[in-house]
């Protein structure tokens, strides 16, 4: 006997289903969890991201002061060895 005969022949298909007022809520409350999640990833990303950009400015910096410091000694050097 074919599965769509047999639940006929019970009668599931004609009982009428409810749905718990809850869920409702619950479905509220997940979806606002999961929108305030996704605020708090973001938001993460970008500290990380500008705390990644603070640091990369920084090291450009100090190899710029030692550049500088280094072109310094250099033409300090050119100077001094000329009589």
């Amino acid at each position: 006997i074919p599965l769509d005969k047999r639940l006929a022949a019970d009668g599931r298909g004609l009982r009428e289903h409810t749905i718990n007022g809850n869920f409702a809520t619950l479905s509220e409350s997940l979806y606002v969890a999961e929108r305030q999640a996704r605020e708090e990833v973001r938001m993460r990303a970008l500290v990380q991201k500008r705390l990644v950009l603070g640091e990369k400015e920084r090291r450009e910096k100090d190899l710029r002061e030692l550049a500088n410091q280094a072109r310094m000694e250099r033409v300090g050097a050119a100077h001094q060895s000329q009589p």
